[in-house]
């Protein structure tokens, strides 16, 4: 197959299609040349030579038999072809095409700083531009460190640099608000919402970000009230309904890179949250570790992160004989991707694990009512895993759909009911695996 389509590729090619034209029609032409050449001016020269019938080019020389007469015969055959040809191809032919005028000249003007001949759109000749663009960057003593920080690189400057280093200060801001309430009214009776807002502030090598979230949500549950005791419902009066918080959590978390090169960083970050509904009155703590940026093109950003994680757990409700709070100490390992659609459209992905090193002083979610046996290491892992869609729509402002996952292999006991306790001996648990979706506006201010 690939010797048939190379073939096929040598045989239409251009010049080989010329080629071909130009052996046809040079083997007819020298029919014609030939022709010429035989019948009219050779007869005209055989008159000419005392040699009649054309035997002059048979004439040799003695003793030694020297053929003078073909040797000048060829001569004069080769004078004779070149001189038709040239009335031919030369002459005739040339008067046949039409002479292709050459292109005007572009306008120009002289450099007022130099006298040097540039384009009429120009503003000043080149040297002149590379004297101004050195004037630029003795100016700002910062350029090079913001382009690399690790290993400045130093060279001579071109405009379009210049350009780029004043169009993008040294010092980055991003910060942006994202938010989205629900609410029903009637037989269905709700009001939710989330709150989220981010900041990030760049300069050099060193990035500062801040993240804060919140979630609420309250429902009107309809029940039942027996009031006159005979387990039926006899009027209206007996129906009710009950506030229940159904959503009830925020988190706010600082981070700090060190950025080593252009793939490579150092970080450092704390957070402090809340998640009644699962249980953990507080929780919080601290990361640090590594961060390398693995992939790096248009469409694609791969990173992955390698790290230390100390937690601290909170509860709220605290069973008998169990510690109120829990320390733990994991590994943690993070990827992150982020595919650019287009200019407006980006889907990104993400998820951090956490193993435990440490025993763990908690109830184990497994055994229930256990004694405080403690959780081996690598018996609680944690994963939080993020996935979504932003666009934008108008500007600033964003469209975004994203799905959280988060998993708990020991989650945090279960919070009592309202107005219960759990029984001797009982100990029921939050469930290990939470998810989110949400559908929010963003709005960009920097």
């Amino acid at each position: 197959m690939s010797l048939a389509k190379d073939f096929k590729d040598f045989a239409v090619k251009g010049n080989v299609i010329d080629m071909a034209v130009g052996v046809v029609i040079g083997a007819a032409f020298g029919k014609i040349v030939a022709a010429f050449v035989e019948d009219l001016i050779m007869p005209l020269v055989s008159g000419l030579t005392s040699q009649a019938g054309g035997d002059w080019r048979n004439a040799t020389v003695s003793p030694l038999n020297l053929k003078i007469g073909h040797l000048a015969g060829t001569i004069v055959d080769f004078v004779i072809v070149a001189f038709v040809i040239f009335l031919v191809v030369v002459k005739v032919m040339g008067s046949l095409r039409k002479p292709v005028p050459a292109p005007p000249a572009p306008p120009t003007k002289t450099c007022g700083e130099c006298l040097e001949t540039i384009p009429l759109a120009a503003k000043r000749c080149r040297a002149c531009t590379a004297v101004l663009a050195a004037l630029v960057l003795s100016l700002l003593p910062s350029v090079g460190r913001a382009q690399d920080p690790v290993d400045p690189k130093f060279g001579f400057a071109k405009p379009e640099d210049v350009q780029k280093v004043l169009a993008k200060p040294d010092v980055e801001w991003t910060a942006q608000v994202k938010g989205g309430v629900v609410n029903t009214t009637g037989n269905s009776r709700t009001l939710g919402g989330t709150l989220g807002a981010a900041a990030s502030r760049k300069a050099g090598s060193n990035k500062l970000a801040l993240d804060v979230t919140a979630a609420y949500g309250q429902s009107d549950i309809l029940v039942a009230r027996d009031t006159n005791m005979n387990k039926a419902i006899d009027t209206t009066d007996e129906l009710g309904r009950d506030g229940i918080t159904s959503t009830n959590n925020w988190a706010t978390k600082g981070r700090y890179d060190r950025f080593l090169s252009d793939n490579n960083a150092v970080y450092g970050s704390a957070q402090i949250a809340a998640d009644k509904i699962a249980g953990k009155k507080l929780f919080g703590g601290g990361q640090v570790g590594y961060s390398r940026q693995l992939v790096k093109n248009d469409g694609h950003t791969l990173v992955g992160e390698v790290g230390y994680d100390f937690s601290y757990e909170s509860y709220v409700s605290v069973p008998v004989d169990a510690f109120s709070s829990v320390q733990v100490h994991s590994a943690r390992l993070f990827f992150g991707e982020l595919w650019k659609l287009s200019s407006e459209t980006g889907v990104y992905g993400n998820a951090e694990v956490l193993f435990n090193l440490n025993k763990e002083r908690a109830l184990k979610a497994n055994d229930g009512t256990s004694p405080v046996n403690g959780v081996s290491a690598f018996k609680d892992t944690r994963v939080v895993g993020k996935a979504g869609l932003t666009t934008t729509l108008w500007k600033n402002v964003s469209f975004g759909f994203g799905l959280l996952v988060k998993y708990d292999q020991n989650p945090a006991p279960r919070p009592t009911l309202k107005g219960f306790t759990y029984a001797t001996g009982f100990q029921p648990f939050s469930d290990k695996l939470d998810t989110a979706a949400e559908a929010t506006l963003i709005v960009s201010f920097l």
